[in-house]
């Protein structure tokens, strides 16, 4: 590994540390908008250093605990690009930014923990470090209470079950690392707890049904955040258990598939029928989940690749979309209905909500496209043709109610008074709009380091065995 690369890695650590501490003694003194002018260049600073770790590609960096490599580095990314985004949208809309900017550096502190675990001691403390700040941000707001104490309940099962597997886990094996063991059929006892812990952070069918409720009665900003980047902090941890512990048993893999299968109709069929717009999106996230999963249960390289791909795509639409509810849910619109007349109020919103449930569908020339080609495409090259089939139903589903919204915002209001974006908010739409088109015309940035990460999973799964 190269000097260079070694000091970016301390200067990410360090960096870390410091928005959170420095984000702590700036609440103490109780100026706004100084953390929020703290916050953002932090959370630049961490963008910029984990986009040269995905570019520099050196060789892993392993400190007490956690590791620095490729499939860490881009989940860094993720998740300091997405909170950058949040903490724009939060600034506008959040009653209480300050203590908001504050659980919020603690919930990415251990979604940077969950990404670079090297042991189930450390996954463990970034799950914690993840799902307590988050429950005390959706509770900052007023009348958040219900959803707060659903997503407290989740979190609080998924821990505790967690904990047990993994305590399963070092009986089985006397050891917590992530690093294959040696098969034993008790093993997979303690795989499927593993995986129903995680299934509550990851919005997977059955432990995904206080999902709706939660981001129903959450504001949209907070939403934006739950689907965005925290759910995908539970993917990170899902794909490193079933890649870096488990890929030795392929049965487990058919069971995912079977999972994949179950989430996809539970988000899809619901939606269906839904008025409310952060209800359908919840399901709507959920059977995006279920999609996420086809890539883990192809069992390959190529299949967390699109996963990871898929991830990435569903995080930029996702964000992108809340930053135009939160607007709208601002003005007291907030069911399908209620979007109507949005393309001669506004046209960059009416556009943007377009392209990102474009996305969501998986029409050409977004990124939605390109990673749930690459799902379906690995699915079929793991034999896995049903699922793949299977995934493209459920698109096709999608389409009925995505396009209601969309008929909706294109339909004539009651009234054609234009209104313009808050620049913070205009600056999160357009960064996640460009995103989703960008990798979806040109997606092989992108498909590259996805592939580096997978790689890294797989090579060192592969030393071990």
């Amino acid at each position: 590994m190269s000097t260079t690369y070694a000091y970016v890695d301390i200067a990410f650590l360090c960096a870390s540390l410091l928005l959170l501490f420095g984000a702590l003694a700036i609440r103490l003194s109780g100026r706004k908008r100084m953390q929020f002018t703290y916050n953002i260049l932090m959370l630049l600073v961490l963008v910029i250093l984990s986009a040269y770790m995905i570019i520099a590609g050196s060789a892993p960096d392993v400190f007490v605990g956690i590791s620095f490599n490729a499939f860490s580095a881009l989940m860094f990314f993720l998740f300091s690009f997405g909170m950058l985004m949040v903490n724009l949208l939060a600034y506008e809309y959040a009653s209480n930014y300050a203590d908001f900017a504050l659980m919020s550096d603690f919930a990415l502190l251990g979604m940077i923990i969950i990404a670079s675990s090297t042991s189930l001691v450390s996954l463990f403390i970034g799950l914690e470090l993840t799902s307590i700040p988050t429950t005390f941000a959706i509770l900052l707001e007023r009348k958040s209470i219900e959803p707060a104490v659903k997503f407290f309940i989740m979190a609080s099962i998924s821990i505790a079950v967690f904990a047990f597997a993994a305590g399963l886990y070092y009986i089985l094996t006397n050891s917590l690392a992530l690093s294959p063991a040696l098969q034993e059929g008790a093993l997979v006892f303690a795989a499927f707890i593993f995986i129903a812990s995680l299934s509550f952070d990851a919005s997977i069918f059955p432990f995904n049904i206080l999902i709706p409720d939660v981001y129903e009665g959450s504001r949209s900003y907070l939403t934006a955040m739950l689907g965005g980047i925290n759910k995908k902090a539970g993917f990170a941890a899902l794909i490193q258990i079933m890649v870096l512990l488990f890929f030795a048993y392929s049965g487990l893999f058919i069971a995912v598939a079977l999972l994949s299968v179950i989430t996809m109709f539970y988000g899809n069929l619901p939606a269906l029928s839904q008025s409310g717009i952060k209800r359908l999106f919840a399901y709507s996230s959920i059977s995006q989940a279920g999609y996420i999963l086809i890539g883990i249960a192809a069992a390959s390289a190529q299949g967390i690749t699109a996963s990871l791909f898929q991830i990435f795509a569903h995080s930029f639409a996702f964000i992108g979309i809340f930053a135009i509810f939160a607007l709208m849910e601002s003005r007291g619109r907030t069911r399908i209905s209620d979007m109507a007349g949005l393309s001669s109020e506004n046209r960059l919103a009416a556009f943007a909500l377009a392209i990102f449930m474009f996305s969501f569908i998986g029409i050409p020339f977004t990124m939605g496209f390109i990673g749930k080609f690459l799902l379906f495409l690995s699915a079929v090259n793991s034999g896995l043709y049903w699922l793949a089939i299977i995934g493209i139903i459920n698109s096709v589903i999608s389409i009925y109610y995505y396009f209601r919204l969309l008929i909706a915002s294109y339909s004539k209001g009651r009234t054609s008074r234009q209104f313009h974006m808050p620049p913070r908010v205009k600056a999160v739409v357009g960064i996640c709009l460009a995103a989703t088109i960008l990798f979806g015309i040109y997606p092989m940035p992108l498909i590259s380091v996805s592939s580096s990460a997978a790689s890294y999973l797989f090579s060192h799964v592969a030393a071990m065995l």
